[in-house]
């Protein structure tokens, strides 16, 4: 227990903020977030509801993405979204803090 927590320690990487989210066309918006340094990737969420179930919508594999393009749900009403860390070692995946949570009304 004592190496996994330091593997933890080690490997987890920082969490990332979610920038801004802007509309990119119809019915569509686009995510921006910073990015991390030691992380191998990012993980994007979608939600309906703020305290609600978080949906993994996409993997992003590569450290220098930082925008993500994503259609929004048809329905009315406001989207939620978060962007996860994540990093890949020795083995193991290792996950950092969710991102703050930010919103898009759908009209």
């Amino acid at each position: 227990a004592a190496k996994e927590a330091a593997l933890q320690k080690k490997y987890t990487p920082a969490k990332t903020t979610l920038r801004s989210i802007k509309n990119a066309g119809k019915n569509k918006v686009r995510l921006t977030w910073k990015k991390v340094s030691k992380a191998t990737g990012y993980e994007i969420y979608r939600s309906t509801k703020k305290k609600g179930t978080y949906k993994k919508i996409k993997t992003i594999s590569k450290n220098k993405t930082t925008s993500f393009v994503t259609k929004l749900p048809k329905k009315k009403g406001t989207c939620y979204f978060k962007v996860r860390t994540y990093r890949k070692a020795e083995g193991k995946v290792f996950y950092g803090k969710d991102s703050a949570v930010k919103s898009k009304k759908v009209k």
